[in-house]
């Protein structure tokens, strides 16, 4: 199960004004841009759903507007036959106005109501077309706007290999639960934040030396619940060492193995370059 953490609208709002200055001002903290980096891929994890789904009603509107259009396209030609049968019954009655003439003719309005039903509901699902097509587009357009902000964001953060800042996914062993790492690294000093399956979420502490991690793990409800040690890989992008979960109630320690992948723009951002419908 994906873990996500969502940042309230206001709040990364007014998070988000202060991280695009104005021209030729650059961020202060990378703290600021990691937080923002979270929330920013986040949305837009969440939006690709949004698209995702407002696709899959357009295809059903797609084959619901063919099936309704065949329908009108087969009442028209009923109607039409139905016509050239009242034509030839009302030339057969002595008064112009046979009992079969009259049969049709009731047929005939019949038929008229039906179509003008299929119509009516034809109309309605190009219409409803028409609004997703619309709400696809705008959608694509955030979804562009959320990959530059990221992009700007991940090129204001250190290089990849010489710091762990940034997000992580991660997936601790042998639960096999998942989540995701925010790091913040200042010198050898290693602060963030964190979700967990459970759901669990909290501060992160410790230390990165000779790319060696070190990080203590304080929950928001347990406290300091687990201690973890990693080695950041050559080129930065995963990280993997062992952890230690400390039961507060009991006193025990169980202990597992940890790994991490960088969370990278093109992660979240790839499903939305495909052209429009």
């Amino acid at each position: 199960m994906r873990v996500l953490l969502r940042v309230p609208a206001a709040g990364a709002s007014i998070l988000l004004a202060g991280l695009f200055p104005a021209a030729g001002q650059e961020l202060v903290r990378s703290e600021d841009a990691v937080v923002a980096l979270f929330s920013l891929q986040t949305e837009l994890a969440v939006d690709l759903k949004v698209l995702e789904r407002i696709e899959q009603r357009l295809e059903t509107n797609r084959r619901d507007r063919d099936a309704e259009r065949a329908r009108v396209s087969q009442l028209s030609r009923e109607l039409d036959e139905l016509f050239d049968e009242y034509r030839a019954a009302r030339g057969s009655g002595r008064d112009g106005q046979s009992a079969g003439a009259r049969d049709i003719e009731a047929q005939i309005e019949q038929k008229e109501r039906e179509l003008g039903a299929a119509e009516l509901s034809s109309l309605a699902i190009s219409d409803q077309g028409r609004r997703l097509r619309d709400e696809i587009r705008t959608m694509r357009e955030r979804l562009a706007i959320l990959s530059r902000q990221i992009e700007t964001l991940q090129a204001s953060l250190p290089t990849d290999s010489e710091s762990v800042t940034g997000v992580w996914e991660i997936t601790l062993l042998p639960s096999g639960d998942r989540g995701v790492f925010a790091l913040f690294q200042t010198g050898t000093i290693v602060t963030g934040q964190y979700v967990l399956d459970g759901p669990f979420r909290g501060s992160l502490e410790g230390t990165l030396i000779d790319r060696t991690l070190f990080l203590q793990r304080i929950d928001a409800r347990l406290g300091r619940s687990m201690d973890l040690s990693a080695s950041l890989s050559p080129d930065g992008q995963t990280i993997r060492g062992t952890w230690e979960n400390h039961d507060l109630a009991n006193g025990q320690t169980r202990t597992g193995s940890w790994a991490g992948k960088r969370r990278l723009p093109e992660d979240r951002a790839e499903d939305s370059e495909s052209g429009e419908p």
